[in-house]
């Protein structure tokens, strides 16, 4: 029982500090691009009860949009409550909190106390998802959808349940229209009914099916009138497995979701903004070495726990309770994803593959879990501790540093749009670095369609000469 009650209070702090970092970063967060359009769908729904029912553009190499409406609706919702572009952000924010809930459940039905605070520190802590959890973007939201996929088919596990197969069937079908990394889960669930990890309910599989073919309405009447929407139809099902490297690049991403090894484009700093040209001079070289030098080193330990992970499913692999279960859902999210990147038409990209976030950290949940209570309890105890204190680092330069959440400085963001429109006038987007420029701006990024179908209606007219 003192056990439990140390875990729990560690476990209260760790989670109310990743949670003010994370609020934190949504004060500093900034808007651009893909962002920029989500605000657009967004603010057509909430204040002129217009419903773009396509996503944002699939991929530039495959071309077509992210089916369906759900797009409109989780940006245009919290802008009626709030009209800033932070107010879908906390959406985003209250759905990470949700799916760590989820997950902490499983680990706690399975595992106990001990795991739970390895959960908190690999997984509420992850830089990867905390980064994520801040600022607007479609691949945000699939973090949510990802735990509860592991709690449905959990909740399953013995025997099937209408509620849980609807839920499941559901909830990936409707983040397919957020992101197309959703089938990521579709061939998971399929693999994970097949192993007996999960067992469908297929009425509420029927219901689930329903309510996403009811909610694709709007987009197939899209369809109909302009068939150029539909994503993929410039690329090749299968080029990624021809090509063989995209196939690893994509699967390696197992290893690094779980490490705090991060991608470049999380790296790039400039404290100038923050804090003086001064600090920048000492910062700015210190967590680029930190991210993307020292923090490599992390891959060791990943993967450790994943070669263990795999050699002791294959001695259980008939087991379906408690840790066999864990090790078996992760194995065969892990198949599921090298499949998806085998037939994927376009190369994987670091966030294509972020909706597995939650199940890439279960092998070093499982393998902390194993050493802190073996003899050498004592050097994963500071081992977990300096892993921690290496998140909460990195994390602070990112909030501070990054250029997703600083004003200015090297490789700002920002966009500049042909011509004006009341997004950027009443979201007060210019403070953000969106200019106006008739001659040089362009639209986001393959989403002319989206400005000249649906916003032109609504555009203001260019400014006065002289204003």
């Amino acid at each position: 029982m003192l056990m439990d009650r140390k875990a729990a209070t560690s476990i209260r702090w760790l989670f109310a500090l990743g949670l003010a970092i994370a609020l934190l970063m949504i004060y500093r967060s900034q808007v651009a691009g893909d962002a920029l359009a989500l605000l657009t769908k967004g603010y057509l729904f909430a204040e002129w009860r217009v419903w773009v029912p396509i996503g944002n553009p699939a991929a530039t190499s495959t071309g077509g949009f992210v089916p369906g409406g759900f797009t409109a609706l989780v940006v245009g919702l919290p802008l009626k409550l709030w009209m800033d572009h932070r107010a879908p952000t906390l959406l985003i924010l209250l759905g990470h909190v949700i799916a760590y809930v989820l997950m902490d459940r499983v680990v706690a039905e399975t595992l106990g106390s001990r795991a739970r605070i390895v959960l908190v520190v690999v997984y509420w802590l992850n830089p990867w998802r905390l980064y994520q959890s801040a600022w607007l973007d479609n691949s945000n939201y699939v973090f949510l959808t990802g735990a509860v996929h592991a709690w449905a088919c959990f909740r399953q596990r013995s025997k099937p349940s209408w509620f849980y197969s609807a839920l499941l069937v559901a909830a990936v079908g409707l983040t397919a229209q957020l992101h197309l990394s959703a089938v990521i889960l579709v061939i998971a669930t399929v693999l994970l009914w097949w192993r007996g990890y999960s067992k469908p309910h297929w009425p509420g599989v029927t219901l689930g099916v329903l309510v996403t073919v009811v909610s694709l309405i709007p987009w197939f009447i899209e369809v109909i009138r302009e068939p150029e929407i539909v994503p993929g139809i410039g690329g090749t099902m299968g080029d990624s497995l021809l090509q063989v490297w995209p196939v690893i690049k994509g699967s390696a991403y197992w290893l690094r979701y779980a490490s705090l090894y991060t991608t470049h484009g999380m790296n790039v700093y400039d404290f100038t903004p923050a804090f003086g040209a001064v600090a920048d001079r000492l910062l700015a070289p210190l967590f680029t070495n930190l991210g993307l030098g020292f923090l490599t080193l992390t891959l060791i330990p990943v993967l450790v726990a994943n070669v263990r992970c795999f050699r002791e499913h294959r001695r259980s692999a008939d087991d379906r309770t408690g840790q066999a279960w864990i090790r078996g859902y992760a194995v065969w999210i892990l198949a599921a994803t090298i499949i998806s990147n085998a037939l994927s038409p376009s190369s994987p990209m670091w966030w294509h593959n972020l909706i597995i976030l939650h199940a890439a950290v279960l092998p070093m949940v499982l393998w902390f879990d194993a050493v802190l209570s073996g003899s050498r309890a004592s050097l994963a105890r500071r081992g977990l501790t300096a892993w921690a204190v290496l998140s909460v680092l990195l994390l602070l330069g990112m909030a501070f540093g990054s250029e997703q959440y600083r004003h200015g400085g090297r490789e700002a963001w920002g966009w500049t749009l042909p011509r004006h429109d009341r997004v950027v006038e009443d979201l007060n987007l210019k403070r953000y670095g969106i200019t106006i420029d008739p001659k040089q701006g362009k639209y986001p990024i393959n989403n002319r369609y989206l400005y000249e179908t649906y916003v032109v209606p609504f555009e203001l007219p260019p400014p006065s000469p002289g204003l």
